[in-house]
């Protein structure tokens, strides 16, 4: 399960911003993950429990805000929404750059 190494590595970021701030708590932490990640936000959820206990970020409410996949067609040069990477584009051509959906970043945190 590679969301729990992905939840550690959202636990040391968690930590940076903690001691940089002198917080305490971590009340909300907000990630964009992309749909093409192949991540699964249940198992994300599931996983962020077990990795921040004992942390600034146990009991935090772990918010996932899917991004959607979007390429443009290197060929037609249309922007056109993708769910994985075989989509075809409408001009029948398979040669496209990824604009967005592989990200996933920290949107926001809330602390008190």
């Amino acid at each position: 399960m590679h969301e729990l190494s992905l939840c550690k590595n959202i636990i040391n970021i968690i930590n940076d911003h903690v001691k940089g701030d002198k917080a305490l708590k971590v009340k909300k932490i907000a990630l964009e993950a992309g749909l093409l990640t192949g991540v699964d936000h249940e198992s994300l959820k599931f996983a962020f429990k077990i990795a921040s206990q004992g942390t600034a970020a146990e009991n935090a409410v772990l918010e996932i805000i899917p991004v959607e996949g979007f390429a443009l067609c290197n060929h037609c040069q249309q922007k056109m929404p993708i769910a994985q990477y075989y989509d075809c584009c409408a001009c029948g051509h398979f040669s496209w750059t990824v604009l967005q959906g592989e990200e996933l970043k920290v949107k926001y945190m809330e602390v008190e």
